[in-house]
């Protein structure tokens, strides 16, 4: 009997091509989300004693504060990517130069304050 190896790879869901359980602000994007809609399908409920206008509510709600948030989250996760990008450039820059200079001379300090 041959077993077949599962890989969770394939059971991932993605937004903007990263997998959405990777990072953390993501997941609370969703939990955040989750919460959101319930409170305001209740709240709604409350309201207007009618079950299809409070879950309408509840659901455009969770989709609103799920979105955002993970936008929000992605956003931030790639500035961040980028500036780790632009700062291991920069180190591997100033590390192939040869050391005829101070290591606190002003011209290593002036590539890092023109970011």
């Amino acid at each position: 009997m041959e077993k077949k190896e599962e890989t969770n790879s394939n059971y991932n869901f993605t937004l903007f091509g990263e997998p959405v359980i990777k990072t953390l602000c993501q997941r609370d994007a969703f939990m955040y989300g989750i919460c959101g809609g319930v409170i305001a399908g209740l709240v709604g409920f409350l309201f207007t004693s009618s079950g299809r206008k409070a879950t309408r509510t509840g659901v455009l709600t969770w989709i609103a504060i799920t979105t955002g948030l993970a936008c929000k989250c992605t956003y931030k996760e790639l500035q961040m990517r980028r500036e780790a990008r632009l700062l291991k450039k920069i180190m591997y820059e100033m590390s192939a130069q040869p050391n005829t200079k101070d290591a606190n001379s002003d011209d290593s300090l002036g590539k890092l304050e023109s970011i």
